[in-house]
């Protein structure tokens, strides 16, 4: 028999109170009664079982690997961009006799505002990938540097879209405007 209060072993059948916790034990014997057999279930485990979380791969990832990668290009892009824009843009300042043999005008500009978008775009992905790369795989140097990059990617290609239009309206405007000396 067992004490219906904390479930312990009673020593004696005929006990009238529980050892371990001291509740008063009722010797009444309930009826016999013919049961069936029991079914036979399989054993259940008792390991609780949580939710479980994804295993980060060891070494450098995929996602890693593109996110370097994809910040490096759009570093790339902004350098691309800066030349076709800048030298317009040292055109623009300086006078004509340190560049007489280079052209290209507001068409370079949108060149190199298309540059900076592609640059911009890249950046994104680099960002993307480093969040991917630290969701599922183990911490490395390369997907923090990645991230880093792509962040100064961002931001190297958003500062020469917010100022080239300026200056393509400069250029469009100055040759118009008279100048009175």
């Amino acid at each position: 028999m067992f004490c219906p209060n904390c479930g312990e072993k009673l020593e004696t059948p005929n006990q009238r109170y529980c050892a371990s916790c001291g509740s008063e034990i009722q010797t009444t014997s309930p009826p016999d009664v013919p049961q069936a057999p029991a079914p036979v279930l399989a054993p259940v485990s008792k390991v609780p079982v949580y939710d479980s979380k994804p295993v980060k791969a060891q070494g450098l990832g995929t996602h890693s690997k593109k996110c370097f990668s994809f910040s490096l290009v759009s570093i790339g892009f902004f350098v691309a961009g800066f030349v076709f824009g800048g030298t317009i843009l040292l055109r623009f300042i300086l006078p004509l006799y340190f560049f007489p043999f280079f052209g290209g005008g507001i068409i370079m500009w949108i060149i190199a505002i298309v540059l900076h978008i592609i640059g911009f775009i890249f950046g994104i992905l680099s960002r993307v990938n480093s969040s991917k790369a630290r969701n599922l795989e183990a911490s490395h140097a390369l997907e923090k540097v990645g991230s880093v990059f792509g962040v100064f990617g961002i931001v190297l290609n958003v500062l020469p879209m917010a100022i080239l239009p300026i200056f393509i309206v400069l250029g469009v405007i100055a040759p118009i405007i008279p100048y009175y000396y």
